[in-house]
């Protein structure tokens, strides 16, 4: 199970852990990123044009959403 697909599952679960301070508020962004570049990708786009269109959409550098990427298919 990937972490992209734990916290989609178990989204409830971790806004409340978020309130309560266990997780961080940068996981929920991470994740959110995560599903635009996701979207894009099920659009039919390349995985360069996806990533393109996560950074013009949250206005964040390409090394950064690689990295998120990274993070979100990694095995846990």
């Amino acid at each position: 199970m990937t972490l992209f697909t734990y916290i989609s599952h178990n989204i409830d679960r971790i806004k409340f852990d978020m309130r309560i301070g266990i997780v961080s508020c940068a996981l929920m962004k991470h994740w959110q990123i995560y599903s635009r570049y996701d979207y894009y990708k099920r659009l039919g786009n390349s995985q360069y044009n996806a990533i393109i269109y996560c950074c013009n959409d949250f206005q964040v550098a390409q090394s950064w959403v690689y990295l998120i990427i990274k993070k979100m298919e990694a095995e846990i």
